[in-house]
């Protein structure tokens, strides 16, 4: 990642941080804004308080490129534990049941962890930060309502259960939207267990790595910045455009293409991201310069 010695007033950058348990995604992202004197903040993954991990935070100009960031393949360590049952999913929340546990070995867990690879759906948590008729369901959950929510679809791409030390572990690595604490309440459901998430790491989405992060204490003391190339998606095709003045002013330009989106740049300055519509047409969707 560059390093940066001087921090101005305002400034464009992507920070890939390592967020601390402890603190909510919000107040990581508002620390950031901070340390940069940069009002204008954006993030691409919200984080539980009680976890911790990697977060893709973009300052100033950069906040333009959310909708193009990566935010799937997302990879997880979590641990976690037999025998209780709490209202979150997790061992932060109220314990509603509990089980005295049987003994387990990992090639069970393994096997029964292996028959949610692949495309799934999954219940939302009442605990989480998803709005239904927008209200955030953890609101409606400390309210003490509970409502349906419908299944959602999912892809596990892989996951693995192992025993370290007498601890459950689990690594896997997931589609945007899926949650690590259902997912251990599920598995725990299919090998008769009462299950709960003990802690949970993100290590990494899609190319990018935790170990390529800086803590809000390493931002403080000497930044260092990912590119804005480290974390687009690769879904959306970077185009090389002979056009710079049409697509620049956002004009409809004519590309020999299918792709539903892509993104134009002018020797590897990422200028707008542009929409197909009819007859290989390009629309602007959004400037990005």
């Amino acid at each position: 990642m560059e390093e940066l010695d001087i921090i101005q007033d305002g400034m464009d950058g992507v920070i890939l941080l390592n967020k601390p348990e402890g603190i909510t995604s919000f107040d990581a992202v508002n620390r950031c804004r901070r340390i940069l004197h940069e009002k204008k903040t954006g993030h691409n993954g919200t984080l539980d308080p009680n976890a911790s991990g990697l977060m893709i935070v973009l300052l100033g100009k950069y906040t333009k490129f959310l909708p193009y960031c990566i935010s799937n393949h997302k990879r997880y360590h979590a641990t976690f534990q037999f025998g209780s049952m709490t209202d979150t999913g997790d061992i932060w929340g109220n314990v509603i049941n509990k089980k005295t546990p049987d003994n387990h070995t990992v090639e069970e867990l393994q096997q029964v962890a292996e028959s949610f690879l692949g495309q799934g759906t999954q219940i939302p948590p009442m605990y989480s930060a998803l709005k239904v008729n927008g209200k955030k369901l953890y609101e409606l959950a400390r309210q003490g309502k509970t409502i349906e929510r419908e299944a959602r679809p999912i892809v596990i791409d892989s996951i693995q259960v192992t025993m370290e030390e007498g601890q459950w572990h689990l690594y896997a690595e997931v589609s945007s939207g899926t949650y690590i604490r259902t997912l251990i309440n599920d598995l725990g459901e299919v090998v008769g267990e009462l299950a709960v998430m003990s802690s949970l790491v993100r290590t990494g989405i899609e190319s990018v790595s935790l170990e390529d992060a800086v803590t809000l204490e390493e931002l403080e003391a000497h930044p260092r910045f990912a590119t804005i190339n480290d974390v687009i998606d690769p879904c959306y095709p970077m185009i090389e455009t002979k056009q710079y003045e049409d697509v620049i002013h956002g004009r409809t330009v004519r590309l020999d293409s299918e792709v539903p989106v892509v993104l134009f740049q002018k020797d590897g300055v990422i200028l707008a991201a542009y929409e197909r519509r009819e007859h290989g047409m390009y629309h602007c969707k959004r400037g990005l310069l």
